[in-house]
């Protein structure tokens, strides 16, 4: 990660010895101590004023050239570097928030236990209410996901570079006719989506589902040059992509999708810091589709927002999961660890308490699943508490992040994964760049009565083919009821939702089929780099899609 490099950065710049022998020293056995210690040093750095500290170690990552490249050393520390002083300045030592920074950032040290919080409800008592198909037409939902688009890509500039992504203009050894592997209109392995894929994409979904209802999309539209992402370039990337999607479109923001990168700070954060600009593109890119009063609010609730969708009794509630995600800077920045950072959880048991008495169904809308390793324990296990008391009200969870083609179950009881505990699924959707594999999108056939899933087909095409390059053939990928609901090991009736026990039977379908494991492992990766799996591997696999949280997650 750029960013634990940048930890690297700084830990080299107070100690007498060159990166590679920090890269080497910080991971050994004293590696946890030696972190914490290290964490004094650096707090003297950044009493010096953020200046200071982010031209010394802006410098040492330039002059040690083996950490970065200048522009990204120059543009991606330059960026975070004042946040991570501001940390340093807030936090005392022997407080979580000073040993999270070696537990959850570094990942050196032990985790501090799990905050114990039992949360109380509103209603703790559920309103039974029964949700019956009257057996009608499904109607269909699009579900786009990490699309990850590069405007400056550049056609026939060189797929090989020292960067993060390559296919861009980086100077004269990477456009030019001494280019040896040049990149096509479409996209290569090694670079994020072009334009021209989107475009192709979306022609693709016109064909294959030209009827949709409405369009998820589950953030990330910005590309992964995270050395150059100011505002004005994530301003005018997120206003082309959500000027792009059809409406209504229902939207929440991934990591990337800030400036800087996973910056969204907690409140009190000093004005210059705030998001509020983001919001603000988000409030006039959405407001066709979830309304002025939801788009007023996005400010309000730190990119949050619920919606009815007009004609039905279904309440979509959009999530900013970056407030429990580990890589977010300013959430180190506290002395004590906040149990809800900027509100969101007494938000989110609000939505769903109020629609449960009004007899609605919920879609919750986030980028990181909340069982991902990404998220601190004790906001995803908040979280969990929330969606298992909701979890009649909750229909369906859509998230992306991972990139992986996947899906997740949650649990009542975690102690006893089974069918009969199983009480929640979450839908991850797959990632448009091929960077990390095959480009995919996904449809979903959605029971207009109880909101459940009835089936999703997920199209892809393949970035090696030999038309891709002139113009890239989509095709269904799956059905995921022909592939899972069709396992001579799996009886499910072709009337019922593909819903929490559905996918839990999937899981157990697994550790009896390897073929269909495999199948499984292959989509994964959405047919990329896809690596073998058996043994240990598939049981913590197969453990991990058992977990909506993360403290569960087995790997």
């Amino acid at each position: 990660s750029s960013f634990v490099a940048l930890l690297l950065v700084l830990t080299a710049v107070v100690l007498p010895i060159k990166a590679p022998q920090v890269l080497d020293s910080i991971y050994d056995s004293a590696a946890c101590p030696a972190c914490l210690a290290l964490l004094f040093p650096l707090q003297a750095m950044a009493r010096r004023g953020d200046e200071a500290f982010t031209d010394l170690v802006v410098g040492y990552c330039i002059q040690s050239k083996q950490i970065q490249d200048e522009d990204v050393c120059d543009g991606a520390v330059r960026s975070q570097a004042p946040i991570l002083a501001h940390v340093f300045r807030a936090i005392s030592p022997g407080t979580d928030s000073y040993r999270k920074i070696c537990s959850s950032l570094m990942e050196v040290c032990a985790p501090p236990p799990l905050h114990q919080i039992t949360l109380n409800f509103t209603s703790p008592v559920r309103i039974k209410k029964e949700w019956t198909s009257r057996g009608r037409r499904p109607f269909q939902v699009a579900h786009l996901s990490d699309v990850h688009i590069d405007r400056k890509y550049a056609v026939n500039s060189s797929t090989e570079c020292s960067k993060v992504i390559c296919c861009r203009d980086y100077g004269a050894t990477s456009i030019g006719p001494q280019v040896v592997h040049k990149a096509g209109p479409f996209g290569a392995r090694s670079c994020d989506a072009p334009p021209a894929l989107v475009d192709s994409m979306f022609r693709a979904m016109n064909r294959f589902a030209p009827n949709v209802s409405f369009t998820v999309f589950t953030g990330d539209a910005v590309d992964g040059a995270v050395w150059d992402d100011g505002r004005d370039k994530v301003t005018e990337d997120l206003r082309l992509w959500y000027g792009r999607m059809k409406e209504p479109s229902y939207s929440t923001f991934g990591n990337h999708d800030s400036a800087p990168v996973n910056s969204f700070p907690r409140w009190g954060a000093d004005k210059s810091d705030s998001v509020d600009w983001l919001y603000g593109v988000a409030a006039d890119s959405w407001n066709a589709s979830i309304g002025n009063e939801a788009a007023k609010s996005l400010a309000e609730l730190s990119g949050c927002f619920s919606r009815i969708h007009p004609g039905t009794d279904l309440k979509i509630v959009s999530l900013n999961t970056n407030y429990w995600y580990r890589q977010n800077f300013w959430l180190y920045g506290a002395e004590f660890v906040e149990w809800d950072p900027n509100g969101i959880l007494t938000w989110l048991a609000h939505e769903l308490d109020e629609a449960e008495k009004a007899h609605q169904r919920v879609w919750i809308v986030g980028h990181m699943p909340p069982g991902s390793h990404d998220a601190f324990v004790d906001q995803s296990n908040y979280t969990n508490q929330i969606f298992r008391r909701y979890s009649d009200t909750i229909a369906a969870q859509f998230y992306g992040h991972t990139h992986s083609d996947t899906f997740a179950v949650g649990y009542s009881d975690y102690s006893h994964r089974s069918a009969a505990t199983a009480n929640g699924v979450a839908f991850i959707g797959g990632s448009l760049t091929p960077k990390s594999g095959n480009p995919v999108f996904r449809i979903y056939d959605v029971d207009p009565d109880t909101y459940d899933v009835m089936d999703f087909r997920t199209y892809t095409t393949n970035v090696d083919g030999p038309e891709f390059q002139h113009d890239p053939l989509w095709i269904e990928y799956y059905s995921a009821r022909e592939s899972y609901a069709g396992n001579p090991t799996l009886s499910w009736p072709e009337s019922a939702p593909l819903n929490a026990t559905f996918w839990h039977l999937v899981t157990e379908s697994f550790e009896r089929n390897d073929t269909a494991y495999q199948f499984f492992n292959s989509r994964l990766s959405r047919e990329g780099a896809a690596w073998p799996c058996d043994g240990e591997c598939k049981r913590q696999t197969i453990c991990s899609l058992r977990t909506l949280s993360t403290q569960y997650k087995c790997v």
